[in-house]
């Protein structure tokens, strides 16, 4: 069993991994734990299943607490007979899950917990004694622990290679846009991303389709596919899986270091993605992206944070507002071969 109970670009981002080594691996029973919504993502595996773990108090099985995660425990030990327990997020939920369930075995259960190379991280966005370097991916990071475990190391997540641009068919282009981030660090000036879509809505044969949840979110996306022309809203339609399936429809996704990067990498689109006080060399960048589809302004201080959480030390988030709505059209041009 595969452990991740975090958000959900940091789930997508295990998906493909947790798949593979199920497929590879047809004799031995996989579950991946995770949170109900995330369901789709891990399908289309026969000996691959999914364990929901509700730890947000939106339904009755919350199991956010102890006594929730106790019982989960128990499902893993008494349910689902769990041999080997892959911690693949290594916080204190999927410890404690680890705990009670070796616990309840009296420590007969393997249990193996992700390296997330802190030390690394902090040395990245240091702000004296900053080392400004690739970390090992965030994918590779949870592979070494199915390793650990005792499998064949399939090497997947250090496997070479990017997603080829699409086609251009005769209905046109096809552009999604996903503007939004959890944190400021990581989020584009709204009024800079509106001059982006406005100028994509004026391009002949060209379609752009808004992605992004909230109630405040979705209202402005609304807003703005009323105001652009060929402009609609894509989310809010489908659940997790068919808003995945929208995006493989798409010519190119333009996002930031958020979700979107990462369900776009599964449906397998080319992502241009936008980055302010986070960096691709934190590990988390698109599954088979192309490096070089990063929008990045060329500052001193960045990367500060590997989440984006961190208040701006200057004030100004220059990491993002230096980034004009050119550079991020000059981008997407490339990839669409214009």
């Amino acid at each position: 069993m595969a452990i991740r109970l975090s958000a959900l670009g940091d789930v997508a981002i295990s998906a493909p991994l947790v798949k593979e080594y199920a497929r590879c691996n047809p004799s031995i029973q996989f579950y991946m734990m995770s949170q109900p919504a995330c369901r789709p993502l891990f399908g289309g595996v026969e000996n691959l299943h999914f364990i929901p773990a509700d730890i947000k108090k939106v339904s009755p099985d919350y199991c956010g607490d102890r006594k929730g995660l106790k019982r989960l425990a128990s499902q893993v030990v008494n349910e689902y007979k769990i041999t080997d327990i892959a911690d693949i997020h290594g916080v204190i939920r999927s410890r404690t899950i680890g705990l009670y369930a070796r616990l309840m075995t009296f420590f007969g259960i393997k249990y193996r917990r992700i390296d997330k190379r802190r030390k690394e991280r902090k040395l990245l966005c240091s702000a004296e004694n900053k080392v400004l370097a690739p970390i090992t991916r965030s994918q590779r990071c949870m592979e070494e622990v199915f390793v650990r475990i005792g499998l064949e190391d399939l090497g997947f997540a250090l496997k070479d290679g990017v997603l080829p641009a699409k086609k251009k068919d005769s209905q046109g282009f096809r552009i999604g846009v996903a503007p939004f981030a959890k944190h400021t660090g990581k989020q584009y000036p709204l009024n800079l991303m509106e001059k982006v879509i406005e100028t994509l809505s004026g391009r002949e044969n060209t379609e752009i389709f808004l992605y992004g949840g909230g109630e405040k979110e979705i209202a402005l996306m609304r807003q703005w596919a009323e105001k652009y022309p060929h402009t609609a809203l894509a989310s809010g339609k489908n659940d997790l899986g068919g808003e995945v399936s929208s995006m493989a429809a798409l010519d190119v996704m333009l996002s930031m270091d958020s979700a979107n990067m990462h369900l776009a990498s599964l449906a397998g689109t080319p992502v241009v993605s936008i980055w302010g006080a986070t960096h691709p060399f934190a590990g988390f960048y698109g599954w088979r992206q192309n490096p070089s589809n990063a929008v990045q302004a060329d500052l001193a201080c960045r990367p500060c944070s590997v989440f984006g959480k961190e208040p701006c030390s200057r004030g100004d988030y220059a990491c993002l507002n230096m980034i004009s709505p050119e550079m991020v059209l000059n981008k997407i041009d490339v990839v669409l071969h214009l």
